[in-house]
């Protein structure tokens, strides 16, 4: 077997093929602008490149120089719905618009000062995580191995690093000010999923009960699972109309979505008989008939407010809290 057709392309390789030196190889890979290289230049080493097949090792290149652009943030323990998936598309655009490269670590579990040593080991630039698996010796940890930036996310700030308040479950505040308040719904009710929802969903499930007390409403609470047949039971006895809820709050929109399929098989019709919002504005929502009236944040702002926030912090600028882009708003449309 040939032996030189099985070896990987160093940046030395590039150099030869380009007829340009290993650290002009470095600047223009690396997007560095402190080095006047001209754009015939750039483009024969990127030629080059492509021709030899050479991808970068970050890792090594991060020891080389004791830095790196890596933004490494652990796998959240959640199910990536759309929300989360669209803040973490939205997250790796705009930190590689700023020169910087987002990694996610598949531990979902690890914390601490266990998962710091972890991530540590990377040498990412920037850690972005959750309060609940980053404590204040964890974060001394990380800033003891080199880590430029940690940011943290969580429903309150903490002493010991930046904190971007996530404050998601907001949205079944939202929705129970909007049917309650605004809408004047006395009768009211919330689907509580279980399984790997189950976290979440008690929370949202507690965070709507308080704000619709608050408003003078009383909530039925309906345990259920992404599927027409968990719903059947308690939504068969809501054909009487001294047992149905005047409106439902169902977690998401998906849960929405299942919700209004089960209540057309018992015969109900929303919003005639009974009003439904879900949460996060899925697109499919404002698709299907009737539109899903729905709570959400505004996903891409987020985003964007994270990545500058990252980009900042690397830079040792101060961190700027970021206000008002968690704030929860109601997209009213047909089903309430």
């Amino acid at each position: 077997m040939d032996r030189a057709r099985e070896r990987r392309p160093t940046s030395a390789d590039v150099a030869r093929h380009s007829g340009v030196s290993r650290a002009t190889v470095s600047y223009v890979l690396n997007g560095r602008d402190d080095h006047p290289i001209s754009e015939q230049t750039k483009r024969r080493v990127l030629a080059s490149v492509d021709a030899l097949g050479y991808t970068p090792n970050l890792t090594a290149s991060a020891l080389r120089a004791g830095r790196s652009n890596i933004v490494l943030m652990p796998m959240p323990d959640i199910p990536l719905g759309f929300a989360v998936d669209a803040i973490l598309q939205g997250l790796d655009r705009g930190l590689s618009e700023r020169g910087l490269r987002f990694l996610l670590h598949g531990d979902r579990k690890s914390g601490g000062v266990t998962g710091a040593r972890a991530w540590a080991q990377l040498r990412p630039a920037a850690i972005f995580t959750d309060t609940a698996r980053c404590d204040a010796e964890a974060t001394a940890l990380l800033r003891r191995a080199g880590v430029r930036a940690v940011l943290l996310a969580g429903p309150e700030t903490v002493p010991y690093a930046p904190t971007a308040r996530f404050q998601f479950d907001s949205l079944a505040d939202c929705a129970a000010r909007y049917l309650a308040g605004r809408r004047g719904h006395r009768r009211l009710a919330c689907l509580v999923p279980g399984a790997e929802l189950a976290e979440l969903g008690e929370r949202r499930f507690g965070v709507f009960v308080s704000a619709a007390a608050q408003e003078g409403a009383s909530v039925e609470r309906v345990d259920c699972a992404l599927s027409i047949d968990s719903l059947l039971p308690v939504l068969s006895a809501w054909r009487d109309p001294g047992r149905r809820p005047d409106a439902v709050y169902a977690y998401d929109d998906e849960f929405a979505l299942v919700l209004i399929q089960a209540l057309r098989e018992v015969g109900l019709e929303v919003p005639h008989d009974i009003a439904v919002v879900g949460s996060d504005n899925l697109p499919l929502g404002a698709i299907l008939r009737p539109h899903l009236t729905t709570t959400c944040v505004d996903l891409p702002a987020i985003a964007s407010g994270l990545a500058e926030s990252i980009h900042r912090l690397v830079d040792g600028l101060p961190f700027e809290p970021l206000g008002d882009l968690f704030a929860p708003r109601v997209v009213v449309r047909q089903s309430a």
